[in-house]
Parts: structure tokens; C-alpha cells; sequence
């Protein structure tokens, strides 16, 4: 007997620590598991009751008559209580299919998942990127009415075989935040586009581009000016010197073309918000991007709209 108690109080040890994850898992859950966190808390009580008489009993504290006494009276108190310290059920109160083991643990109404969604829609958890997307929703609507004064092309070459992407290196920016920025044209009254895209690149780096792919459009209210930038994506091209990651000969010294590795592009050296979306339309996601710019032009607020109709 003596080494049966033995067993008992090292065995109990490790039950009462995986009780207490269980119960401070249902706790973390709230009012869905409330009634069962109070039943587990019920049992690791009863437990921890029999652990501690054992060990009395072990230590010949008590005599071994109790041994038998107090899980007998402990029991009888489960069954008086069962409804309070045994609320479970196997299977789902609404569809009867067999629940997990989560699900019989944690539901206090005894529903499946699927169950417990739809009786409590307010409880699924909404994806990251949706939670985004409504948020800018809603942010969008202070830029009902919202007009450019002027408005750009901005336009990349990007040689997926290679990784690289063609900048505009402006030379004599060193180090300064828009040393690297795209090829920019300014669209006129009548002009389309695409045509200023394509010729812009061919005249800012040699490329050849019939028709490069509109992949976004970036807004920026100014202290002074409404400005819109068209985002192009040249994939397919000709004349060009390399592909390899260096400058090109173009340039008139104050501003050159150079290939620059996709993976080690030097946004610290480009506008704030290209790390925002120039990785993802190079990649083929198409984008909307709104910026509200203090009277030094920095960005105090913005949104950034993904997989746009455009």
C-alpha cells in the first residue's frame, strides 16, 4: 500500500501540471469555455485535495484509512455535482457529429466549429490582410472628390530572369532619400500613358518597350499640389546594353540608369513610400497607393489598396 501511495504522489505531480495548462488555455478563451474552466478548476482542486492527503499519508502524517475516505467523499460530491463538475458531451448538440478533442473541451455548448460559427458570427476571426482592407475602406473615404493637379508616369523595367530592376540613379543626391527613383515623364492634357511610359524609358535608358503593363497608381495630396503618379512595368524589352546589375551608359550627369538586384534594393536610399509597393508590382500585383505629405513633402498618413482594378 505504502508504495501504491508512493506512485500516487509522484504521478499526481505531473496530472496537476496538465491540468493547470488546460485550465489557463479554456480561461484564455473567455465566456466560450467558462463553464468548463470552472469544471476543470473544480477537478484540479479535487485533485490537488487527494495529492496533498496522499502525502500526508506518505509521510505518516495521517493514517492510511484516509487513503479511502477522502477520494470516496470527493467522488460522492462529483456525482451530487456532476452537472457542474462534469459538463461535457461527445457530440454536437446541434448537428451531432463527434467532437474533437478541442471541441469537447472547450464549447460549453457542446457545438462543432462549424456550428459554433454560425451561431455566433461575431466571433470568427477576420484574416489579417481583410482586416487591412476594410480598415483602408474606410480610411478611402476622406479622399471622396479627391483630384490631381498633375499628373506622372512613373516607370521601371524589371528583368524577371535576371532579378533585376532598371533605376534612375541620381547622381548627384548621394546617400539622400530619391537617389533611386523610377523613370518619371509628365502626362499632358490628351496624352496617353502608356506611350509616355515607353517613351520616357527609351529616352532615359536606350530601352525599347512597346507597351509597358499598368500596374498602379499613386496619389499624393501635397501642401501645395495634387499629385498622381501611373506606375508601369516594363517585362519585355530590347536595346538594351546588359541586364547584369550595374550602370548603363546613358546619363548626362546628373542622373544615370543602373540595374539593381530586386533583392538588394536600396530603399533607404529611395522615397519613403517605395518599399510600400514597388517589390509587389514588380512581382505582378497590381496596387493603389494614397499619401497625405506635410509642407516638407514627408508622408504623415497613408494607404496602401492591394490587387486594385485598374
Amino acid at each position: 500500500m505504502q508504495s501504491f501511495i508512493q506512485e500516487v504522489v509522484e504521478g499526481y505531480i505531473f496530472f496537476l501540471f496538465f491540468a493547470g495548462l488546460l485550465l489557463f488555455s479554456l480561461v484564455r478563451q473567455g465566456v466560450k469555455s467558462k463553464k468548463k474552466a470552472r469544471a476543470v478548476l473544480i477537478l484540479t482542486i479535487f485533485s490537488a485535495v487527494i495529492w496533498v492527503v496522499y502525502y500526508l499519508i506518505f509521510t505518516s502524517r495521517l493514517p492510511v484509512s484516509m487513503a479511502f475516505i477522502v477520494p470516496t467523499v470527493l467522488l460522492a460530491a462529483a456525482v451530487v455535482f456532476r452537472r457542474v463538475i462534469l459538463p461535457f458531451q461527445g457530440h454536437c448538440q446541434n448537428c451531432g457529429r463527434r467532437l474533437s478533442i478541442t471541441e469537447f473541451l472547450s464549447c460549453d455548448e457542446h457545438l462543432c466549429a462549424a456550428c459554433y460559427e454560425a451561431r455566433h458570427p461575431e466571433s470568427i476571426k477576420i484574416p489579417g490582410e481583410e482586416l487591412i482592407r476594410r480598415e483602408n475602406e474606410e480610411k478611402k473615404k476622406a479622399w471622396i472628390g479627391w483630384k490631381p493637379g498633375r499628373e506622372f508616369v512613373i516607370a521601371f523595367a524589371f528583368d524577371s530572369g535576371q532579378g533585376n530592376v532598371l533605376l534612375i540613379d541620381h547622381i548627384n543626391m548621394s546617400g539622400k532619400p530619391g537617389k533611386y527613383s523610377g523613370v518619371i515623364g509628365e502626362i499632358k492634357a490628351g496624352e496617353e500613358g502608356s506611350a509616355i511610359a515607353a517613351g520616357t524609358l527609351q529616352k532615359e535608358t536606350g530601352l525599347t518597350c512597346d507597351a509597358p503593363e499598368y500596374m498602379g497608381r499613386l496619389n499624393f495630396a501635397m501642401a501645395d499640389m495634387n499629385i498622381r503618379f501611373h506606375v508601369y512595368v516594363a517585362r519585355e524589352f530590347s536595346g538594351e546594353q546588359t541586364r547584369k546589375a550595374g550602370s548603363l551608359p546613358q546619363g548626362n550627369g546628373q542622373k544615370a540608369a543602373i540595374w539593381m538586384p530586386l533583392k538588394k534594393l536600396k530603399y533607404d536610399q529611395m522615397s519613403m513610400d517605395y518599399p510600400l509597393w514597388l517589390p509587389r508590382v514588380l512581382r505582378g500585383q497590381r496596387v493603389e497607393y494614397y499619401a497625405k505629405c506635410n509642407a516638407e513633402g514627408k508622408v504623415y498618413e497613408d494607404i496602401l489598396c492591394l490587387d486594385v482594378e485598374l
